[in-house]
């Protein structure tokens, strides 16, 4: 089994939160998750991992220094996904930088904010971003959270 490291950042604003669209290619099933993608050899850390790919896929420069989430998945392999807090950002929203970057300008489609109600009828991993999320931000996320196993089929 192939193992892969991703790294995604949680950016809030006015309490709403920043998520990418992907629509598979093949399948057209359609989900929002926080920017975020695979460490990469070139990245000096985790954090180095977040804050490139919240630029590649939003256009905006993040500053993170802290871990609130992990959990892992089983896609097409298992994947151990970290969710880092942006402690700001800056720059104007877009995909811009996805287009012409390989295979994620096949998935990825915009990029929007969303309030906990807006949340509630679209499809978005993790799903504690529906819920549990707005408490854990409302008590400035305390601790780093395990959110278990889950198995994905996209």
């Amino acid at each position: 089994m192939t193992h892969r490291i991703r790294v995604a950042t949680i950016i809030i604003d006015q309490q709403k939160v920043l998520l990418v669209k992907h629509v598979h290619p093949k399948t057209g099933f359609t989900w929002w998750t926080p920017p975020g993608g695979g460490l990469e050899e070139k990245d000096a850390s985790i954090f180095d991992c977040a804050k490139r790919e919240a630029f590649e896929e939003t256009n905006l420069k993040v500053d993170v220094s802290r871990i609130i989430y992990i959990r892992e998945f089983l896609g097409n392999t298992m994947n151990l996904e970290i969710f880092t807090l942006a402690d700001n950002h800056q720059g104007e929203l877009g995909i811009k930088n996805i287009q012409e970057n390989g295979p994620d300008e096949d998935f990825i489609k915009d990029v929007a904010w969303f309030s906990k109600e807006e949340l509630q009828n679209i499809v978005v991993f993790p799903e504690i971003l529906k819920d549990k999320f707005w408490d854990d931000c409302a008590l400035g996320f305390p601790a780093i959270k395990y959110l278990g196993r889950q198995v994905e089929n996209k």
